[in-house]
Order: C-alpha cells, then sequence, then structure tokens
C-alpha cells in the first residue's frame, strides 16, 4: 500500500526522519517491546500476614492490576458537546462513555476560554461576564466516577481565535488581569480533580500574548518574549495547585508537514528540527528564571506518518531537557492513504499500536493522549448505533490486556508471593469461604522497598 502522492508525502525529511513504509521499523518495535520490562514493570516481593501477625503460608491468592500508572487518554471534546445540547443521557452518550472508558484509563476535558464563534469546542467565557464551567465540570465529574486520570486543555492558548474578542479591547497589562482571574480559577476550582493541565498551548507557532495583533503565522518570537508570558502563567498555576501537572504543549516538533516547512514572516525556514531546539531554548530560558513547567508536550499529530525510529530520536532529543515528556494530541488519520477500508483500518491499527508501543517503552514518557480517537475507532451509524474498528481493539488489548498485570500465586511458608508486574494500582485477591473472595489494595511503583507487608485481616 503506498500513500496517494508518493513522490511528495514519502520524501525523506530535512531533519533526517522518514515518511512509515510498512514493515521497515518492525527491528525497532520489536527492541521498544523487549524494553518494556525494565521501563515499565516492577519485580515485587509482597508479605501477607493474617491478623495475629503469621503468614498467610500455602494460599491461593491472584495479583490483579487495576489501574496502569502510564495515563492514556483522549479528549473528551464529543461528551461535552452532547452536555452543552442537553444529550447526556440519550443512548449515544451512553454508548459513548462506555466505549470511552473501555478502552482508557485517562481523559481530557475542554476547557477553552473561547474556541471561534463558528467552531462548536467548550468555551467558558466568550461573551464577557458569562463564565461557565458547566460542561467542563460535567465531563471532569464523570471521569472520575470512572476512576480516570483528568487533564485539563488549555488553561492558555495565545492565539487570536482562543482569546474573546471582549477581551482585546483592553490594554495588554488589563488582558493579563484576565486571563491571571482564568487561569486562577480553573485551577482552584478543580484543584485534586484534574491533575494534569495543558498549562500554555502552543507558544512555539505563535505570538507573545503581548504581539497577538501582529501575528503572522508562523509566528517566531524571541524566545524572551514568549518566556514573559509563559512563566507567569505558570506562577499563577502553582500558586492555585502546587501538586498538579503542568505542561507546556506544542505541535510540529516531529516533522516537517507534509506541503514542506513554512516561511516565517522574515523568511526564515520554520522546520520540525527548528522548533525542537527554540523548544528546548524556551525551557532553558523557563528554568532561568524558575519556571519549568512540570513537563514538555509533544502533540504529535503525525498527519502523512513517520518512521519509528525517528519517533524514539524526537524522543531522546526533548529528554535532553531534563523534563519528563507527554504525547498530548497523537492522531493518525488515513487520507492520504489509499487501499480498501479494511486495508486501511489494519494498516492504522498496526501503526498506532507501534507508535503507543514506543511511547510506553520510552524512559521519559509519561503520558499518552490521543486526538480523536473515538471517531477513528468506532464508526458511528445514526443515534447510537455502531461498530468497533480494528484500532479500537488493538489498542484497548494493549491498554487493558497486555499491559495489565493478572497472576494467579501461591504464598510461600512465610507468606511470600513473587511476580514481576506493570507499575501500577493492584489488589491482592484471597478466597474466604463459601466462595468469597477478598482483596487488598497495594501499588507497584519504581521506588517501593521489598518485600512489602500486606495484612489480610479476614484470614
Amino acid at each position: 500500500m503506498a500513500p496517494a502522492n508518493t513522490g511528495e508525502e514519502w520524501r525523506d525529511m530535512d531533519d533526517g526522519g522518514e515518511r512509515f513504509v510498512p514493515g521497515q521499523s518492525d527491528a525497532t518495535v520489536a527492541a521498544a517491546k523487549a524494553r518494556i520490562r525494565d521501563v515499565r514493570m516492577q519485580d515485587v516481593d509482597l508479605r501477607v500476614l493474617r491478623r495475629d501477625g503469621s503468614p498467610l503460608a500455602g494460599a491461593p491468592v491472584e495479583a490483579v492490576q487495576t489501574r496502569n500508572a502510564f495515563p492514556v487518554g483522549c479528549n473528551l471534546w464529543a461528551l461535552d458537546t452532547l452536555y452543552r445540547f442537553g444529550e447526556q443521557d440519550y443512548d449515544r452518550a451512553m454508548w459513548w462513555k462506555h466505549r470511552f472508558a473501555e478502552v482508557f484509563n485517562a481523559a481530557s476535558a475542554m476547557c477553552y476560554w473561547t474556541e471561534r464563534p463558528r467552531n462548536d469546542a467548550a468555551k467558558t467565557e466568550a461573551l464577557q461576564g458569562h463564565v461557565t464551567y458547566e460542561g467542563f465540570a460535567y465531563c471532569t465529574d464523570w471521569a472520575a466516577s470512572q476512576g480516570l486520570v483528568t487533564k485539563g486543555h488549555p488553561l492558555f492558548w495565545s492565539i487570536q481565535k482562543c482569546v474573546p474578542d471582549w477581551v482585546k479591547r483592553y490594554d495588554y497589562e488589563t488582558q493579563m488581569k484576565f486571563a491571571e482571574v482564568r487561569v486562577r480559577d480553573l485551577v482552584a476550582r478543580f484543584r485534586g480533580q484534574v491533575t494534569l493541565w495543558d498549562a500554555v498551548n502552543e507558544p512555539m507557532w505563535e505570538p507573545a500574548f503581548r504581539n497577538l495583533p501582529d501575528r503572522h503565522w508562523p509566528h517566531l518570537d524571541p524566545i524572551d518574549a514568549i518566556a514573559d508570558y509563559v512563566a507567569p502563567v505558570l506562577r499563577w498555576c502553582r500558586e492555585e495547585d502546587p501538586d498538579a501537572c503542568f505542561i507546556v504543549n506544542d505541535y510540529g516538533m516531529e516533522v516537517d508537514s507534509e506541503n514542506g516547512a513554512p516561511l516565517s514572516k522574515d523568511g526564515v525556514k520554520v522546520t520540525a528540527a527548528l522548533q525542537r531546539k527554540r523548544f528546548l531554548e524556551l525551557l532553558a530560558c523557563l528554568q532561568e528564571r524558575g519556571a519549568l513547567p512540570n513537563a514538555l508536550g509533544l502533540q504529535s499529530h503525525t498527519g502523512g506518518w513517520y518512521g519509528h525510529d525517528h519517533q524514539l530520536a524526537v524522543y531522546d532529543e526533548m529528554a535532553t531537557s531534563g523534563l519528563p515528556i507527554h504525547i498530548t494530541e497523537f492522531w493518525a488519520h488515513t487520507r492520504n492513504l489509499h487501499g480498501s477500508q479494511d486495508e486501511l483500518e489494519a494498516m492504522q491499527a498496526d501503526y498506532v499500536a507501534d507508535y503507543l508501543t514506543c511511547a510506553y517503552s520510552h524512559p521519559s514518557i509519561e503520558g499518552f493522549f490521543f486526538w480523536g480517537f473515538m471517531d477513528e475507532a468506532i464508526r458511528w451509524g445514526e443515534r447510537s448505533s455502531h461498530e468497533l474498528t480494528p484500532l479500537f481493539h488493538r489498542v484497548r488489548d494493549l491498554l487493558k490486556s497486555e499491559w495489565m498485570t493478572r497472576e494467579t500465586l501461591q504464598t510461600n511458608p512465610d507468606g511470600v508471593v513473587r511476580f514481576t508486574g506493570h507499575r501500577g494500582d493492584y489488589s491482592l485477591r484471597y478466597p474466604l469461604a463459601a466462595g468469597q473472595t477478598v482483596g487488598i489494595p497495594f501499588a507497584v511503583h519504581r521506588d517501593m522497598s521489598k518485600p512489602v507487608t500486606l495484612n489480610a485481616y479476614l484470614a
């Protein structure tokens, strides 16, 4: 199978990457799978004691993982829209929520300041004084009810379409005050419930907030000018919730677009390699100001796709910042490929599974969020009718089966069991009389002591 415009879309890229070719990265993916054992898993010793302090010896037990520590999710754009139009309890919403929770352990809720009037995105203050967090709250409450790690997107985005027109009537200092109130209000209101935030969205391609009226995409402002507004946003965030993870997030970092690198107003060819360099410079500048984000975000809108060797090389390069990396808006559409629907869906499922595997295998990646997965992985019909595509099954199998540990064990004479499992939340389940089973919650993490003692008070 080949893309529609082979000469352009699968060319060698300026930054050394190469467009994806089926099978060419098999060895890279195999190595990634092997690396998961060291990067994401832990050897575990559990010592189980009875109520009187004696070991629970010779007992059949089961170590069942209930949540992987690595958050994988998608945006809740569709759910927010269903809520705002009063359709959150319709069959379509019921099935949408069921399918989402069936595959993911995290979710990204939308909280745009505005997102241009012609767009049905969630808007929290498109009209001055009309502040509404109801849709965002509905989505975060639902995510919490499902035990999903919740991210908010975005707190601050310096782009014309996401800054309400009423804000632009004021001078810059007043605009920043309005922005500060918004950021502080959201972070404080959802403290403890939203634990991840895309705090600043797309600063590398857009003007600094002060220069927003002069936008000319791609807009390459000096690094200091970008840091002048990013640093206070991060300060506002941390003053309201020092325990959350705040991310600076951007696109166009992996490969040049299918149409080639665009030119800035000054005639600079804006390549992915240049933007990675500038992003690292911004992080260094923020560090000098004492205002580093908790993590950097790579959106990873792949568009024309690229090889997994290049994917991992980009992670290595960005990891030189010393910060964790979150993949924040990954998607892999098939519009530039040709073939039957079955062929395209199979190819997409293979590519996404391998891409996600490579990310999971890299020690600097600490989270992965899709963008539009529910439309790519489900063929929706009228109302609530739908069919699951191979993409849905492949991703669900990875997240809910292959990367979730379930071990049937038996304690030794000292009440100890040993296993190797993916990091995350667990239950150690043991039998009671009359066929009952009871579980003891515990966590598997990188720095856990050996052995961990669990008290089986009902034994």
